[in-house]
């Protein structure tokens, strides 16, 4: 019996070292897993590169009291330390990497991205959380919009001037007043870094030639040339200062004295703008999608030098940030719950975006939000619903009483173009303008009756006439399609389709908020 007493005694003791090694309770599940398959503290690869050497962060679950449980403050099930780094994505599978022949060529190229002054300001990025914040409590609505995937061809005052004409007339209209009478609407461009996107096949046959997929300007190129749309690392540095040049560009314009007065004299709506304090801003954002870019644009705030890049900042500041752009998003077909995109997520203070759709459970969409921000911080989480037309009413209620259910604290943005795109009899890829306006509807309907309300829209767009989608003010049929089309990958909206658009919308919400 003494012996047995003592065995016992052994293992009881063994177990509680484990428990305080680990900090797992009893009760931990995989839903409460904050974003690592395997248990306790997990640590980043070796660093190879200057870039990688940054001092890691560390998560304590156990500080972080949310309310997931109808308000209800409440643990987090799991408690485990868990080390982050810019580099702790490696080693855990990564989707829709591209393949790079030269990996030292393309380790130089991170190397010279990761020396190169930051795209935008961390108290930028904080100040469009708190501007996120203000959508969350219902006080503000944002317009996320641009390129389907920027060329640096377009990088030309032309091009950029289009672009920023249409997002300020579009923002004049949601403003309107008797639609959205005192709701100030911020605009958050896709562009500055939107060069790189996924594709559902690695490589493509044309003409029978087997050639890699086409994945954005980052990469390679989109003409059919096997050469050309080989991925070669020293895009990653051109993207880098094509994003510069834009960011200057965007910035200079919109802080001139005249300019937004420019774009309400055009805007063709009656004298009705007014700008609040948030109408100068310039946010940007991209589908953070090349890790190792995305690793690269990385930087520390409030760091002692010895930790790596010295940006001075407030107490409340102090953390990593993703200086690529203020705003990245997770996309659909990188948002595995123990993937390499979410280890990298969930360790940066920028506000981040998720794409959901039919493709992800309820209970795993709500595990992503839980391990992108388990502070649950208004304004630190957007999901972007992307169901098509003909699915929100079967899709959303679930997902939207989920959330609900969980209490998190989400803001609600839809894309209307990704689950609405069709090829026609020709062949041709497009989108109907009436689906995209229906399914901004219902979302607004369904997340109203689960007590959510729509925060912003993600559109494709341009400010060129060009004819990609059908239907809108112009009556676009399928066989305009091929009269002017542009786009590098997916059809967009035209700038008389955005504006009208725009106006439908604002009205849209302003009677539902109204009540008529």
């Amino acid at each position: 019996m003494g012996r047995t007493r003592h065995a016992i005694r052994g293992v009881a003791g063994l177990l509680f070292l484990l428990h305080i090694t680990f900090h797992i309770s009893p009760s931990s599940s995989p839903a409460r897993n904050l974003g690592n398959p395997t248990k306790g503290v997990i640590t980043a690869p070796a660093p190879t590169s200057r870039f990688r050497t940054s001092a890691p962060r560390r998560f304590p679950g156990a500080r972080a009291q949310v309310g997931f449980h109808n308000g209800v403050e409440g643990s987090l099930a799991l408690e485990a330390q868990q080390v982050w780094s810019p580099g702790s994505w490696r080693g855990l599978p990564a989707s829709q990497q591209p393949d790079y022949a030269d990996q030292k060529a393309l380790q130089e190229a991170l190397d010279n991205v990761a020396s190169l002054p930051p795209l935008v300001q961390h108290w930028e990025t904080k100040q469009l959380k708190r501007r996120l914040k203000e959508v969350f409590d219902g006080k503000r609505f944002v317009l996320q919009a641009g390129d389907c995937a920027e060329t640096f061809g377009d990088c030309t005052p032309a091009s950029l001037e289009a672009r920023i004409r249409v997002l300020e007339q579009m923002r004049l209209r949601l403003e309107s007043p008797g639609s959205m009478p005192g709701l100030p609407v911020t605009v958050i461009r896709r562009a500055a870094g939107q060069y790189g996107k996924p594709r559902s096949k690695p490589n493509e046959i044309v003409g029978g030639v087997e050639m890699p997929a086409f994945r954005g300007e980052n990469v390679n190129q989109l003409p059919a040339d096997l050469n050309l749309r080989q991925p070669k690392p020293e895009r990653l540095v051109e993207g880098y200062f094509r994003a510069q040049c834009t960011m200057n560009y965007l910035r200079t314009r919109l802080s001139s004295p005249n300019a937004l007065q420019e774009y309400a004299s055009t805007a063709n709506p009656s004298p009705f703008a007014t700008y609040d304090t948030g109408a100068r801003e310039v946010y940007t954002s991209h589908e953070g999608l090349l890790l190792g870019l995305e690793q690269a644009l990385t930087r520390r705030v409030g760091a002692s030098a010895a930790d790596g890049v010295l940006i001075g900042g407030a107490e409340e500041t102090n953390g990593w940030y993703n200086a690529g752009a203020h705003f990245v998003w997770i996309g659909t077909r990188t948002k595995q719950l123990h993937g390499a995109h979410t280890e990298y997520f969930r360790g940066i203070d920028n506000p981040i975006g998720i794409k959901v759709g039919s493709d992800i459970d309820p209970q795993t969409a709500v595990s992503l939000v839980r391990t992108i921000d388990p502070r649950n911080e208004p304004g630190k989480v957007v999901l972007i619903t992307r169901f098509g037309a003909s699915n929100v009413s079967t899709g959303l209620p679930q997902l939207a009483e989920a959330i609900r259910a969980e209490g998190l604290n989400v803001v609600w943005f839809v894309d209307p173009m990704h689950g609405n795109t069709f090829k026609t009899t020709l062949g041709d890829k497009t989108r109907r303008y009436d689906d995209i306006l229906a399914e901004i509807r219902q979302t607004h309907q369904v997340l109203k009756l689960y007590g959510q309300h729509l925060g912003g829209i993600h559109l494709e767009l341009t400010g060129e006439d060009v004819t990609e989608c059908v239907g809108g003010p112009q009556q676009l049929g399928e066989e305009d399609l091929k009269t002017n089309w542009k786009s590098a990958c997916d059809p967009r909206l035209n700038y008389e389709q955005s504006l009208e658009l725009a106006r439908e919308v604002s009205e849209m919400i302003g009677k539902s908020d109204s009540g008529t």
